[in-house]
């Protein structure tokens, strides 16, 4: 079944394989939308985060689904942390051969989206290496930071640098839908950061949840214990889930909306 689902042939085929791995069908563009993968051991542990490094579990499923997220947005925001911890990131929707261009197809005909999506780097130190694959690949990056660090150590970026009074990831995403006409801004920045958009009022209107069903993880992979799945789901008015067995482990996902 795994394999099946990563084996795309055009738009129609990702939107078979987005209802077959959540459970319902990715008909709407939520303003904001969060991507995130998690370990829960048992049903009453926290999930916890997981590192992704060399002990952290492979998944073409969880793979697949963080590039259809990537698909239909406008824009994604991921934090300087990710591009240091991630040197061989791309946001390539051919990552994978076995999809050929068959999300590039959904994006363009079921979105009616011709443009890369812009890429937000919140960054409060600046320290970012601009010969990171993704200030050359098919996104638009954009850097999100204080006026300081602009002006200090971003003078020189090969890529539009915002300055901001008091950034964060909440005047982040409002820069998007205002000056950039954004309509779905996708989240993959860590818990830590994206936390703030959980807070009142909640500005997260869908997660896509991966969550890892094994017993045991590498420590090394471990990131922060974080809630419960009971209370991710008191935070949203609406859930569909599918379960899938690949490569002998187990991994539910999840579709959680407001």
């Amino acid at each position: 079944m795994a394999a099946s689902l990563v084996e795309l042939a055009d738009a129609a085929s990702v939107d078979r394989a987005a209802h077959a791995l959540f459970g319902s069908s990715l008909d709407t563009r939520p303003a904001v939308s969060h991507s995130f993968a998690a370990w829960r051991a048992k049903r009453e542990q926290p999930l916890t985060t997981i590192r992704i490094n060399e002990h952290s579990p492979k998944s073409d499923l969880d793979f697949l689904a963080l590039h259809i997220a990537r698909a239909r947005a406008d824009a994604i925001i991921i934090t300087g942390k990710i591009l240091h911890d991630e040197p061989e990131l791309s946001f390539d929707l051919r990552a994978d051969p076995r999809w050929g261009d068959a999300l590039q197809d959904w994006r363009e005909r079921r979105w009616g989206l011709w443009e890369p999506p812009w890429l937000l780097i919140l960054t409060a130190r600046g320290e970012l290496d601009f010969d990171h694959p993704v200030f050359h690949g098919w996104v638009k990056p954009l850097v999100f930071t204080s006026d300081a660090t602009a002006s200090r150590k971003l003078a020189a970026a090969p890529c539009p640098v915002v300055a901001d009074e008091a950034p964060d990831i909440r005047r982040a995403v409002r820069h998007l839908q205002v000056a950039r006409q954004s309509e779905c801004v996708s989240i993959e920045s860590g818990p830590s950061t994206a936390r703030a958009l959980y807070e009142r009022p909640k500005a997260v209107k869908e997660l896509l949840l991966s969550v890892y069903l094994e017993p045991s993880l590498d420590e090394r992979a471990q990131g922060a214990p974080l809630i419960t799945l009971p209370e991710v789901r008191g935070m949203f008015r609406s859930e569909t889930s599918a379960a899938h067995r690949e490569r002998g482990q187990h991994w539910s996902f999840h579709r959680l909306r407001r």
